[in-house]
């Protein structure tokens, strides 16, 4: 989410080419699900695990950072063969060996991952829980993106991010409740309470979103840093394009955890992010495997 209304929309085309090759790309992986999308998780998550090293300056040679940037593969291997319990024990708990700043790194990266692979996979509705906080992290950022640049306004958190505004942040809000809405209503068929499930839940997952883009924008202005790197144009390095989606992958998957198992949130959309049972069992407690 940048919102400086003083500053010209000259990278706005280099977001759209962006855009346009990066989304067609991601929706493909998500819809046919299995290979594809584990795949493209773990080449993202290689890459945020080098750009996060490299933003705290350490040497990609050292056998500890090495092993760190496939440390996430390992929980994702985990979690194929359903062990979903060790999977988290290895993002959040082990990556101490490699000190508290990588451990971090571990945290946020490899729990997204593991978080999205849930959400694919686990989830009664599979792909569409991770199509809707994608396109609603998109809709937030755009939004954001164009209602800062549009009317400007004061500052939202000038110490963490100068270009940052409040007319921005509530145009990111509308705009992820408007988008939400639209996507829980459609595959409710038409509810009106699931239209108003979709709004309410896209515009937590907006705050959400914005809250994991300060964090990230926090976390480079101590280090001294503008972008954690420069592979997409427009928009800097891989953690900067999916800094929020990261915070907001993590959060769905623990709603969808404690949603309960029966229907009574259905006409609001919950079934959106209901799991996947066995028996009278919620799939988490069982060593399910993501891979048939």
């Amino acid at each position: 989410m940048i919102n400086n209304s003083k500053s010209s929309w000259q990278d706005l085309p280099l977001r759209i080419v962006s855009a346009l090759v990066i989304i067609p790309i991601a929706l493909f992986c998500i819809i046919y699900g299995q290979w594809f999308f584990i795949g493209l998780l773990c080449i993202i998550s290689v890459a945020m695990t080098v750009e996060w090293a490299n933003l705290f300056k350490k040497k990609l040679s050292n056998y500890r950072v090495a092993v760190f940037l496939i440390w996430p593969l390992i929980a994702y291997a985990a979690v194929i063969k359903g062990m979903w319990w060790p999977a988290i024990l290895i993002v959040g708990w082990a990556p101490f060996i490699f000190g508290p700043q990588l451990w971090l790194g571990s945290v946020v990266i490899g729990g997204a991952g593991i978080s999205l692979l849930w959400l694919r996979f686990m989830t009664a509705s599979e792909m569409h829980p991770v199509i809707f906080i994608v396109i609603v992290v998109i809709a937030s950022d755009s939004f954001a993106y164009i209602a800062g640049k549009t009317f400007g306004g004061p500052k939202l958190i000038p110490s963490v991010s100068p270009g940052k505004t409040w007319s921005g942040a509530f145009g990111g809000l509308i705009g992820a409740g408007c988008v939400g809405s639209i996507i829980v209503g459609y595959l409710c068929g038409g509810l009106y309470t699931a239209y108003i499930g979709g709004a309410i839940f896209g515009m937590v997952t907006g705050i959400v979103a914005q809250i994991g883009d300060l964090l990230e924008s926090k976390l480079k202005r101590e280090l001294g840093v503008k972008d954690s790197g420069k592979i997409i144009p427009g928009h800097g390095g891989v953690l900067d394009r999916f800094d929020a989606l990261l915070f907001v992958s993590i959060f769905v998957a623990l709603i969808s955890c404690v949603l309960p198992a029966d229907k009574s949130l259905d006409k609001w959309g919950g079934s959106l992010l209901s799991t996947k049972t066995v028996g009278d069992q919620q799939p988490i407690f069982l060593p399910l495997t993501i891979i048939r």
